[in-house]
């Protein structure tokens, strides 16, 4: 009983960087996607 315990525990703090990666990836196409269209907003204005 103690041992599984031990090992659920470990799982979940072996899949945190995973988690981690994922979400600075999703975060970081945000970013670009929302950068994009607000240069294209600003070029489209310009002509």
């Amino acid at each position: 009983m103690v041992n599984h315990n031990i090992l659920s525990m470990a799982g979940i703090f072996d899949s945190i960087p995973i988690i981690t990666v994922v979400l600075f990836a999703l975060g970081l196409i945000g970013v670009i996607v929302y950068a994009r269209s607000q240069r294209n907003t600003t070029d489209e204005s310009d002509s």
